[in-house]
């Protein structure tokens, strides 16, 4: 029995996703043949590259040789100027990729300079595939990713999916080689939706008996979707597997390679005798069971990145699941700590994989593990970021206590500074608890990074601006080292509380368009408050307010690479706080 997962784009590119590892770990351990490819950076070392950026200036040139008749003036403008600008984008790109793998990444003008090939280069290849765009972690076409009829004809358009041409050139043949029994594919953004069924297609159209199943959090929250018709991607998907995927994928190799009852598959939906199934009740993993997330495999070599930033993780889930605007408590189920686990995984990995930088994945690290932590991680020297809330027990002498065990940033979810808002919220914390938080980690010479939330129902454009005065407004932690700030927009999301009780946050009616039958959200009336019209106009303005004040460069632009760019400036740090 041999399995191949893949993790498709369009995902960050300076570190590995966790989920194939942690997945592939628990097979490996259970005596399964397990491949694992990370074909977001493949995908990108190909597309970046001075061959791929000739190929292209010649379909180019074919293309502008029909003359401006043969497509529509916008493009083939576009194209011409794609054209013009390839050669002198083909010398610089392979440099500009190189740039993050080595010691020129933490020189900050190169460090843009790349940034800014890269982003010239992606843009004069999209043009052969106008309207779709590329950038270095995302893409964007006229498809609707929330429509399966838009996604089946996204995912045969030869003309607009940039994704076709590159698969079939450099991916399903090796994959195919292989010869596996089950390919899976974890899907866990909508960035990776149309990339990833495009890859499904292909290779259950090269060859019908491999077993194709679809994993990670985007179908999970379409649980009910593919129950109710949207039937149309069993054609080419043999499965989904949605929550959490160890022991229904090792059930799901069983029956692959034995009787094939699927109703014995955990956590499964799939298609029997015209009938869409899913089989429950859903499997709990016990995180205190599984092992350490394997990267065996994966090409770490070519992440853009000078140092390994490894993601690890203390839990499973959110503690706190209360928050009203998130549906973390629908994808994870319950919390469930790995507290004594962790210093392995990391002593570990630190070895294995010759890094000292970790990435710390949990939605939030509980206090009472962070106090944990502190007494074990000082002895591996290792640096590393996590998210956090703003706690009460989150003292200034814990902060002290981390910084000396290596951590150089934390994640905040602010989301207001409300308090009628927070309440609302229910986020659980007081105005007084934030500031002492952030003062202490200004005191300790401990970055953070915060996130906002505008436009939450009943918001008014007052209380919306109370979060951006607060932080703008402290010049020590705009000017603090590695500080980073980012205001998202609100967004109605499924199986989140607000959902449930739309009248309690002054919401008129929610609603969703009937072509979107893949929606992960909704559209929604307000009764008071901002309109989504209204909070869409004002996040845009305060980005606008937030990128004038704070430079984007590396600190809002990348966590991982400002993480990296503390690292490089801690022993400075350290001495300015003697």
């Amino acid at each position: 029995m041999k399995i191949f997962l893949i993790f498709p784009p369009s995902w960050l590119p300076s570190q590995p996703f966790l989920s194939l590892p942690v997945l592939t770990a628990f097979l490996r351990r259970e005596g399964v043949e397990v491949i694992q490819r990370d074909l977001n950076i493949e995908f990108l070392e190909v597309l970046l590259s001075r061959k791929t950026a000739v190929s292209m200036r010649g379909r180019m040139e074919s293309a502008l040789a029909k003359g401006p008749a043969a497509m529509l003036p916008e493009r083939f403008n576009l194209i011409r100027q794609a054209a013009d600008m390839m050669p002198f984008l083909a010398e610089r790109v392979e440099w500009a990729r190189g740039v993050f793998r080595s010691e020129d990444f933490y020189d900050i003008e190169k460090y843009m300079e790349a940034l800014k090939v890269i982003d010239r280069y992606l843009e004069a290849a999209g043009a052969l595939y106008h309207p779709s765009s590329i950038t270095n972690f995302d893409n964007n076409m006229r498809y609707s990713v929330y429509s399966s009829s838009d996604v089946m004809s996204a995912m045969q358009d030869e003309n607009e999916n940039i994704f076709l041409d590159i698969f079939k050139k450099n991916f399903v043949p090796s994959i195919l080689a292989e010869r596996p029994d089950i390919l899976g594919i974890s899907i866990t953004s909508t960035a990776q939706l149309i990339p990833g069924l495009t890859l499904a297609r292909l290779v259950k159209e090269a060859d019908r008996g491999i077993h194709v199943a679809i994993g990670g959090s985007v179908f999970t929250e379409l649980i009910d979707n593919l129950l109710k018709g949207v039937d149309a991607f069993f054609s080419f998907v043999d499965s989904f597997v949605v929550f959490e995927g160890e022991h229904a994928l090792l059930e799901l190799a069983n029956q692959v390679s034995g009787r094939r009852d699927f109703s014995k598959v955990s956590n499964l939906i799939y298609r029997e005798n015209g009938t869409v199934k899913l089989n429950e009740p859903f499997y709990v993993e016990d995180a205190s069971s599984l092992p350490t997330p394997d990267y065996d495999g994966l090409p770490l070599s070519l992440y853009h990145s000078p140092r390994r930033v490894l993601p690890v993780q203390t839990s499973r889930g959110c503690y706190w699941g209360k928050c009203t605007f998130c549906n973390l408590h629908y994808d994870h189920k319950h919390f469930r700590p790995k507290t004594d686990l962790v210093v392995r995984d990391i002593q570990t990995l630190k070895e294995r994989y010759d890094t000292n930088f970790f990435f710390f994945a949990d939605e939030c690290i509980p206090v009472s593990t962070l106090k944990r932590l502190v007494k074990e991680l000082p002895g591996l020297g290792i640096k590393w970021i996590a998210g956090v809330r703003f706690e009460e027990g989150l003292s200034r002498d814990l902060i002290r206590d981390m910084r000396a065990a290596g951590c150089l940033k934390l994640v905040f979810g602010l989301e207001s500074y409300s308090q009628r808002v927070l309440d609302l919220m229910k986020k659980g914390t007081r105005q007084d608890v934030i500031k002492r938080v952030l003062e202490g980690c200004l005191d300790e010479g401990v970055a953070a990074h915060v996130y906002t939330i505008v436009g939450f129902p009943t918001e008014t454009v007052e209380e919306a601006f109370e979060a951006v005065n607060f932080i703008l407004n402290n010049e020590r932690l705009v000017s603090s080292p590695g500080f980073s700030f980012l205001p998202c927009l609100f967004e109605m999301e499924k199986h989140s509380p607000v959902t449930e009780d739309p009248a309690s946050f002054g919401i008129r009616r929610i609603m969703a368009p009937k072509k979107d039958d893949l929606s992960l959200g909704y559209f929604y009336e307000v009764e008071r408050g901002m309109s989504p019209e209204e909070a869409e106009q004002l996040h845009a303005t305060i980005l606008n307010k937030v990128n004038s004040t704070i430079s984007p460069f590396p600190y809002n632009y990348s966590m991982s690479d400002g993480f990296l760019y503390l690292e490089r400036q801690a022993p400075d740090r350290e001495k300015a706080l003697r």
